[in-house]
């Protein structure tokens, strides 16, 4: 049957076909108007002389990380740098750990922080304090559970901190022993697709924390995390979210600039953090949200519209056409922006894992939607 006469006998399976027709060609907007800039990105600045930096970095009864992790953001090339280490309400050793740290590492610096004082759960009020303690302009954030990709991580970094630049977002993924760690590799990248891809165009609206460079000014400019101080998570994301412009934001995606998370994770504690992930999404500005929420739904009924029209029997030609347009394009662009981001050995995985991920985040949502509403404390 030729999808001529297909369409007086079966109208609404037409329609159908039309719908996904639609959809594919939102989906190919996405692809070849935003992805693309990060799969041909080229690097726009010039190296500039070393900038003094803060790194800040927090530790909550981490003593194993932080003796794991901790030296090799001491033993960066870049000359003129402290790392700002807060040990936040820590029992388990670290401060007497840091006493052998400081003895061999003069810039090193430790602010303790006891539950007295900090008010509110989570990283905003001891990331708050490491900064307001860092002597530079520049603050450099990190994890104590991630090591940098080499010893020019500092200095890739602050080179994309151009003049009239505030914000300097970077690339951060894993490394990890766990047996979901090529998930957890492609959930980076994936992420990145959207975070990155957007930054470039213009409309950058979130940062990873474990990779991420402001200015001290803009922290104070802005009150710190004062606009979201009683969410508990966010201080990464919803802080560029409510500061960042088309003006003021480097992207740095050298792979000397790279961030790995080493300590592993279970599938379980990824979920949690996937839950925590869409949670913050729902206060980022309007536009924003449209611009995600958009692909995402646009992706859900490209897959729902596909499993329709093959359970209908469709015209096969025609619904493999469109299926394989847009495939072609995702296996184009994901190949170069993975090469980009030097993740290897996903490209194959990424059409299941993006089938996988779509159903996960369905439940979530649904979750989420249903769930009651409550501020995060």
């Amino acid at each position: 049957m030729t999808l001529i006469d297909f369409i007086p006998e079966q109208p609404f399976l037409f329609w159908l076909l039309v719908s996904f027709a639609a959809i594919t060609l939102v989906q190919l907007i996405y692809f070849w108007l935003l992805f693309v800039r990060l799969a041909f990105y080229k690097k726009t600045f010039e190296e500039t002389d070393e900038k003094p930096v803060s790194v800040v970095i927090i530790a909550n009864n981490q003593y194993r990380d932080v003796n794991e992790n901790l030296a090799v953001f001491l033993e960066q090339a870049h000359q003129r740098y402290e790392v700002v280490l807060v040990v936040d309400n820590s029992e388990d050793g670290t401060m007497e750990l840091m006493d052998e740290f400081t003895a061999k590492y003069p810039h090193l610096r430790v602010v303790e922080l006891t539950q007295s004082l900090n008010w509110f759960s989570g990283r905003k009020f001891p990331l708050s304090l490491g900064i307001k303690s860092a002597y530079s302009e520049l603050i450099l954030l990190s994890d104590i559970t991630c090591r940098p990709a080499s010893s020019q991580w500092i200095t890739e970094m602050m080179s994309a901190m151009q003049p009239n630049r505030e914000i300097v977002l970077g690339y951060a993924s894993w490394r990890t022993t766990s047996k979901i760690n090529k998930w957890l590799r492609f959930m980076a990248f994936y992420d990145a697709l959207l975070y990155l891809s957007m930054a470039l165009c213009g409309i950058p609206f979130k940062g990873i924390g474990r990779n991420l460079s402001y200015t001290r000014e803009l922290f104070y400019r802005n009150k710190g995390f004062s606009s979201h101080y009683t969410i508990s998570a966010g201080d990464d994301e919803l802080f560029v979210n409510n500061t960042a412009t088309s003006q003021n934001v480097s992207v740095q995606l050298s792979a000397a600039s790279r961030i790995d998370q080493v300590r592993p994770v279970t599938f379980r504690q990824w979920l949690q953090s996937e839950r925590t992930r869409l949670r913050i999404r729902h206060y980022f500005r309007p536009g924003h949200r449209l611009l995600i929420e958009t692909y995402n739904v646009s992706l859900f009924l490209f897959y729902a519209l596909l499993a329709a029209l093959l359970i209908l029997k469709a015209p096969w030609i025609s619904v493999a056409a469109i299926f394989a347009l847009r495939l072609i394009s995702q296996l184009i662009l994901f190949g170069l922006i993975q090469k980009r981001l030097h993740e290897k050995n996903l490209l194959l995985l990424t059409p299941l894992f993006e089938i996988f991920l779509l159903f996960i985040d369905f439940f979530i949502h649904l979750r989420l939607l249903f769930s009651r509403k409550r501020k995060w404390h």
